[in-house]
Formats: C-alpha cells, sequence, structure tokens
C-alpha cells in the first residue's frame, strides 16, 4: 500500500509530528510506505526533501497572486487563511504525482475540504478527525465548526471519505452528529512517542526522583509538598482557569499545593491574553505564590515535568483526546482529567486516573486530594497508569491503523465478497 499522509504542518523533530514519524516508520515495517505533504509558510514554490528518511512535500501556504486574494475573500467564513491556496496546490500536486492507494488526511477542515475540491484526481480519503475541525465552543473560541460554512462542508467531507478515524469515542458519537455516517467512524487514539515511556535502564521510582529534583531545583519548588502539573498551551478551551480555581480547595483540605503551569501562552480574541487572564484570576484568590508558569519547554523535558509531579490534571472544557493524559499514564502520574476530554474514556475504563466534571474547580480539587491524602490510593492509581500507557506505542497504533485501511481498500475492491463472507 502507498500512502499519502496529509498534514496542516510537519517537522519531524517538532513535537507534535513525531507521532506521525514514528507511525510512518512502523508502517514501513509491514510494508506500506508512506510520503508527507503539508503546507508551509514563507515559502514560494513547491519543495521535495527528505527528512528521517520519510519523503516530504511542501505547498506553499501563501500560494499565488490570485490565490492569496481568494484566501483573503473566504477567510471571514472559514476563520482559516489558507483555505484557496491548499486546494489549489493540493490539486495540481495530486494531478502531476503518480497515484496513491490512499490518502491519509489529518482533519475534515481544512484539507479534508481541499482534498474535497480536488476531485477526481484524489485517490480514496482516510480522513482522521483530531478535534478541532467538528467540534464548536464558541464561548472559548474553540473548534472551527462553530463556522457555519465549515458545518455545511462537513456532511460532504464525510460522504467522500473512504474510513473515518476518530481519536475518542466522544469524537466518534460528535462526527455523526455532524453527518458522518457511523458505518465509517472509527474511534482510534493518538500514540504517544517512544520517548514519552520510562527508559529501559533505569527503574520508574528512580527516574521519578530524579525528575522531580530537576523542576524543584529549575523553579524553586519544594519537594515535599505537592506538585501538580499542567502541561499544554494556554488557551481557555483547554481550562486551565478551572485547575487554578481548585487551588483553594486543595488548600483547604491541609495540602500545601504547588501548581505548576508549562505550556506556550496563546491570545483570543474573547479572553486577550490567557497567561495573564490566568495570573489575575491567581491574584484574585489569593493563590499566586503557589501558581507557577514555566512558558514553553522543549519536546524532552515534557516527561520529566510529567515524571517529576504527583498528579497530571488535563482541565479542558473540551477536547479529543489529549496525549498529555496518556504521557503522564507512561511514567506513572495518575491524571485528573475532565470527562469532555477524550482521553478520560480510556482512563475511566482503566482506573488508571480520576475523570470529573468540566467546568468546576471544586471538583477538580476534591480528585486531586482524594488522590494525595491516602499514599496507598495514589500508589494503586500510578501503577494502573503505567499499565495503560502500552496501549497507545506507535507500534499499536500504527497497526490499527494499517488494518482499518486495508479493509477498508478491501471492502472497496471486492463489496460482495466482504459482506457475504465468501
Amino acid at each position: 500500500m502507498r500512502i499519502l499522509y496529509i498534514l496542516p504542518r510537519y517537522d519531524s523533530a517538532a513535537m507534535g509530528n513525531r507521532i506521525h514519524t514514528e507511525v510512518i516508520h512502523a508502517w514501513r515495517e509491514s510494508g506500506i510506505t508512506a510520503e508527507v505533504l503539508s503546507l508551509a509558510a514563507n515559502q514560494a514554490q513547491p519543495t521535495r526533501t527528505v527528512e528521517d528518511d520519510i519523503v516530504v512535500h511542501r505547498l506553499p501556504s501563501r500560494g499565488t497572486f490570485v490565490t492569496q486574494v481568494v484566501n483573503r475573500v473566504v477567510n471571514p467564513l472559514f476563520s482559516y487563511p489558507y483555505l484557496a491556496s491548499a486546494i489549489v496546490g493540493l490539486r495540481r500536486f495530486l494531478a502531476t504525482t503518480p497515484p496513491f492507494d490512499l490518502c491519509h488526511i489529518e482533519t475534515a477542515f481544512p484539507l479534508g475540504v481541499a482534498a474535497l475540491f480536488a476531485g477526481r484526481y484524489a485517490p480514496p480519503l482516510a480522513v482522521t478527525l483530531p478535534g478541532a475541525d467538528v467540534m464548536a465552543e464558541p464561548e472559548y473560541d474553540y473548534g472551527y465548526a462553530r463556522f457555519r460554512a465549515v458545518r455545511a462542508l462537513l456532511p460532504l467531507v464525510f460522504r467522500r471519505a473512504l474510513v473515518i478515524r476518530a481519536d475518542s469515542p466522544q469524537i466518534r458519537e460528535l462526527a455523526i452528529v455532524r453527518g458522518a455516517p457511523a458505518s465509517k467512524v472509527t474511534a482510534i487514539p493518538y500514540n504517544i512517542t517512544e520517548d514519552s515511556f520510562p527508559p529501559a535502564d533505569m527503574p520508574l521510582s528512580e527516574m521519578r526522583a530524579r525528575s522531580r529534583a530537576i523542576i524543584a531545583t529549575r523553579h524553586g519548588l519544594d519537594p515535599e509538598r505537592p506538585i501538580i502539573v499542567s502541561l499544554n498551551r494556554l488557551h481557555p478551551f483547554k481550562g486551565i482557569a478551572y485547575l487554578v480555581e481548585a487551588v483553594p480547595t486543595i488548600r483547604a483540605a491541609g495540602l500545601a499545593p504547588q501548581v505548576v503551569i508549562v505550556g506556550p501562552n496563546r491570545s483570543t480574541p474573547r479572553f486577550g491574553d490567557y497567561g495573564e487572564f490566568l495570573r489575575r484570576r491567581a491574584q484574585a484568590l489569593g493563590v499566586a505564590a503557589d501558581v507557577i508558569f514555566t512558558g514553553a519547554i522543549p519536546h524532552h523535558d515534557a516527561r520529566t515535568y510529567l515524571a517529576g509531579a504527583d498528579v497530571a490534571v488535563v482541565p479542558s472544557v473540551a477536547e479529543s483526546f489529549s496525549r498529555v493524559v496518556i504521557e503522564a499514564c507512561a511514567v506513572g502520574t495518575p491524571p485528573v482529567v475532565t470527562r469532555t476530554t477524550g482521553a478520560s474514556a480510556y482512563v475511566a475504563a482503566a482506573q488508571a486516573g480520576i475523570v470529573v466534571e468540566p467546568r468546576s474547580g471544586p471538583a477538580i480539587g476534591e480528585a486531586i486530594v482524594s488522590l494525595l491524602k491516602d499514599r496507598a490510593v495514589w500508589q494503586a492509581y500510578s501503577a494502573r497508569a503505567a499499565a495503560l500507557a502500552p496501549q497507545f506505542s506507535s507500534q499499536r497504533i500504527a497497526t490499527e491503523l494499517a488494518d482499518l485501511y486495508r479493509n477498508a481498500l478491501r471492502s472497496k475492491a471486492f463489496p460482495e465478497t466482504v459482506a457475504t463472507g465468501r
């Protein structure tokens, strides 16, 4: 099988893109070849490179002068600045490139829409839904589906798709609400990278102790006090304000928490500078001394922060999956995660952490207290968390995707044989 793997952006060294690199490498072991196609800003012409032993094609985001004009015209409808150039660039690429057996496309919008307009040049589409394309959270400035024009196009993409991969059961249900045929949608989560797991030559307890010492020294923390970590970009839909609002509940239980908020800052129309919003909230609650903002960190440090924590909190208002939840599990840190975060379904089934209702600081605080008040309880959750994480290895997820794609192509080629079992 030959697959074109289409992404909005691709950098083999970037934290978010390593998951794709590992899947493509795992596919190769089973005889599947894949080439990457992505958009690139500040690039005037299409390029072809080989990175990490993968062929990578990049199309200029801005496109020609004409597509730039069209981009500006349609941007108010879709809130995506490169839709016209993505459509034109992808159509030209597919028309002039030897055909692929399948397109793995990350996002129904914008890339699924671009493939839709590629028409007869596009091979069968396997659309992955990472969440932002089908979610609508206008109160938190999040989700393309909050725009009417996107909602109108999504059913057309779903109808054109051969198969649809949702990254959690929650997104599968939302895709069906948005017009996807239930028979096409399969929930397969995202993988976590190999370096999310503890090193093979070091006991987990030793790794956790070393990690705790590193972050305590780096940020002037007291290693004897509880360390609670949030690791995500600072965007309103991530619900980090509710973690800040959990601190009084934790204090009232007699604990002295240190909340470490890790991630790059974002600004949105409704909230403005979200980092500043969080700082003001901490000050208003009188907990600013207990809340530490680190800003963005290198990818290789993520495991250290998660392993050095007593609890990892993912308080998202709505999120399709959240790899951070599973990355925390991989290093034995129990997560507290909102029910509206896709990974919560897997955590709940494995009893690997505590699932809480969204938009509630007290609920988050009570969950953290229940983990930290009893060491035996914490240890049981930690062990179950570590046991859950291998289910999300790159090899395992790559195999699930490969099986899904092979079966979908087989059913397309031999529908009667598949239907009757002959």
